[in-house]
Order: C-alpha cells, then structure tokens, then sequence
C-alpha cells in the first residue's frame, strides 16, 4: 500500500505528465502509475521464446517490438514510432505473429511475419 506522502506525490505528478504528453500530441486515454494487464500472444511456448528472447538479442527493431498483443510508442530522434505486436490465422490455422514499426501517420516503416509451424517461427514476410 502507498503510504509515504511524497510517493504518492510523484505518482500524481508522474499520471499529470503522462496525460499532458497524450493531449500535446492529439490523443487521450485513461493513464494509470498501476499496473496493466497485458495479453500475451497464445504460441508455442518454445517458439515464443525463440521470438521474443533470442531472435530480440540480434535484432534491435525486435527488440523495440511489444512482448505483448499491442503497441508501444517510443521517440528516435525526435521522431514518433509505433511498435505494435499483432497475431492472426493462416487459412490453414497456422498462427502468425505480426510486427510492426509505423510513423505517426501510418507510413510502416519496418514489419516482420512469422508463421508458427510447432516450434518454429518462419519468416515469411
């Protein structure tokens, strides 16, 4: 429980920002110094560490990329990029785990395909 006075404080001041942040740049939503549950891709467990642990060692836009289904926003250079982690289905059920690097405005700048063959991640994209 958050008791000490001054912790509280930066929390406050920490959420104040944050919202700032979100309206200087045109968009709203709900801003909380608490934790967010955050819904993981549902693969393989062997090809999820592939992904997300080893393949991210070698590759900095991986790295950059979500661990989770959703985004995050990061500034490089004084610009606005999106990550964003995506799954979907083959036509054939295979999962396919999408991510993507985007501008403000749209542009993809970096994007990457994997199908999930057991194990595997295949590039495919």
């Amino acid at each position: 429980m958050l008791t000490n006075p001054n912790y509280v404080d930066l929390i406050r001041q920490q959420e104040e920002q944050a919202v700032a942040y979100l309206t200087g740049i045109g968009k709203s939503a709900k801003v909380s110094a608490g934790n967010v549950e955050k819904k993981l891709v549902n693969i393989n467990v062997e090809a999820s560490n592939k992904l997300f642990a080893e393949f991210t060692k070698y590759d900095s836009f991986l790295s950059n990329c979500p661990y989770w289904i959703g985004t995050k926003e990061q500034i490089e250079n004084g610009v606005r990029y999106i990550y964003e982690t995506t799954q979907s289905k083959t036509s054939d059920g295979y999962d396919v785990i999408i991510f993507k690097k985007t501008r403000e405005d749209g542009t993809v700048v970096q994007g990457y395909k994997y199908k999930i063959v057991g194990s595997e991640p295949q590039l495919i994209d």
